[in-house]
């Protein structure tokens, strides 16, 4: 992405009520299928870390590493993370051991590389025996829109391709739904309107809304977090995954939540 959009996203991540609902639903989801006991300390790494700000709110409670291949959001990751972000681009250019992390995050970053498959290989690689990827992506094409293009997405996704991904060897979908489900008509049909009507003027799209407008917006979504997996989402504005390396080589198992 640009770095003016790094800037913008330093900005607002940590008030704006659309990445508070997302890392309400990310971090259930480690703790709900993460391996070992609960509390435990994890290695967790964030593929894709941006500016850190899914990383920052538990990075005194794990162990984290966050990696990046922009320079500009590296600086600015590292001014509240230091050290525990690194540089490293997808697929290939990931200078970490194979089978060293419990927990591997891929939050809204594989829509932005064209070697998808190999990214999500990358993140099962880096996988203990056990260990979970947590993989957010924006969903259907027929979505895309001009706000995609500003934040350089080369794809939105349909449940069947990004299943797709993760049909890997000793890899087994614990569940793959869409979310963001409640908002989904609304924020639907502003995409369609900014895709039809031409309107490419997206700059400033992460503007925070008052106070209590994103205080009811971040709880309408965060509330998920009690649905996934449990219940069926059969729509929504995004697709997310939790899948675990099997601990020996077996045939695939998935269950799907939607």
């Amino acid at each position: 992405m640009d770095a003016t959009l790094y800037e913008e996203l330093h900005r607002v991540e940590q008030a704006h009520w659309w990445f508070r609902a997302r890392r309400r639903i990310v971090w259930s989801l480690v703790e709900r299928y993460a391996p070992g006991r609960a509390g435990q300390r994890l290695k967790i790494c964030e593929l894709g870390c941006g500016t850190g700000g899914n990383l920052v709110s538990m990075a005194n409670k794990h162990d984290v590493i966050g990696v990046e291949c922009s320079p500009h959001a590296l600086e600015l990751a590292r001014q509240q993370l230091g050290d525990r972000v690194i540089y490293g681009r997808l697929p290939n250019d990931i200078d970490l051991p194979t089978g060293c992390f419990d927990v591997v995050l891929l939050t809204d970053v594989l829509e932005h590389i064209d070697d998808d498959a190999a990214s999500a290989r990358t993140a099962v690689r880096l996988l203990k025996p056990s260990g979970i990827v947590v993989a957010t992506v924006p969903a259907y094409q027929w979505l895309y829109s001009p706000r995609d293009r500003h934040h350089h997405h080369f794809r939105r996704y349909g449940q069947r391709q990004f299943a797709g991904l993760w049909r890997q060897a000793d890899v087994e979908t614990l569940m793959l739904s869409h979310y963001n489900t409640l908002l989904f008509p609304p924020a639907a049909a502003a995409r369609l309107a900014s895709k039809f009507l031409g309107n490419g003027n997206v700059a400033g799209d992460l503007a925070i809304p008052p106070r209590m407008v994103n205080s009811v917006l971040s709880r309408v979504m965060g509330s998920e977090t009690h649905l996934l997996g449990r219940l069926p989402l059969l729509c929504g504005l995004s697709l997310i995954c939790v899948v675990r390396k099997q601990v020996a080589s077996g045939s695939e198992t998935q269950r799907f939540a939607a």
